[in-house]
Formats: C-alpha cells, sequence, structure tokens
C-alpha cells in the first residue's frame, strides 16, 4: 500500500478535482502491474495499473492495491470495480473509502457481491492524509 501511496503523490497538481489514487498489482509476491491518475479525466489508476500488465493471466491469481476504494459508477471513465470484476481479480486491498456520494461503499459492495475478497482501511491514515483537501 505504500507504494500505491507512493504513485498516488505523482498526481499532484494535475488530478484536482479528483482525488490523488495509486494502483499496485503483485503475484506470488511480485509487483506485476503499477498504475495512477495521471489528470483529471483520464484513466483511474486501477485501469493504469491493470494496462500495465504484460501477462494478463496472472491477474486470475493476484491482489490489487488500491488507496482509494474502486469507483462503481459512469462518469467520465467506466466503473474500475468492473475492470477488476472483469479481469477476475480475486483480492482487492484498500486503504480508504471513497466519500464521494457516487461511491460511498458502493464499489466494495459490488466486488463482495460478486466473490471478491476485500480488505479494508490498509493505512488508512495515510490514504486519507492524502486526500485531506
Amino acid at each position: 500500500m505504500l507504494r500505491a501511496i507512493q504513485l498516488a503523490n505523482a498526481g499532484k497538481g494535475t488530478v484536482s478535482p479528483n482525488p490523488l489514487v495509486g494502483s499496485v498489482i503483485v503475484s506470488n509476491g511480485n509487483i506485476i502491474g503499477e498504475g495512477y491518475h495521471h489528470h483529471c479525466g483520464g484513466p483511474h489508476a486501477e485501469v493504469m495499473a491493470i494496462n500495465s500488465v504484460r501477462n494478463k493471466s496472472l491477474l486470475r491469481d493476484s491482489q490489487i492495491y488500491v488507496v482509494l476504494e474502486p469507483c462503481s459508477h459512469f462518469g467520465n471513465t467506466p466503473p474500475c470495480a468492473n475492470l477488476i470484476l472483469e479481469h477476475k481479480i480475486p483480492k482487492v486491498i484498500i486503504s480508504c473509502l471513497d466519500p464521494h456520494e457516487k461511491v460511498a461503499g458502493k464499489g466494495i459492495k459490488l466486488l463482495k457481491e460478486n466473490g471478491v475478497e476485500v480488505i479494508e482501511n490498509v493505512l488508512s491514515n495515510e490514504g486519507e492524509w492524502l486526500n485531506r483537501r
């Protein structure tokens, strides 16, 4: 999660009014993908991380670390929770819930309802501090 938070910081000054979000994908103890939200309206961190994975078959046995709960609604981009389900990533580790009314627990609910193991509040103080504004 610390690496995801580091990646998220790379979006400072370019993602506002959106939050800073980083994501890391791990398979068999190795980082196989990373990403962060680069600019407002652009692909989210989860999309960037999934796209960076060379061997997509590894996603079925991996976990994705995300600073903020994956979105579950259509906005400028499709829902990240759906993308995680599409790639059959079995475990999602989240630092913070997304307080935005369009998400606010709905991404986690969707993942859990579809059999994904979700671990919440990993380094939540650091994640909340990152997006304190």
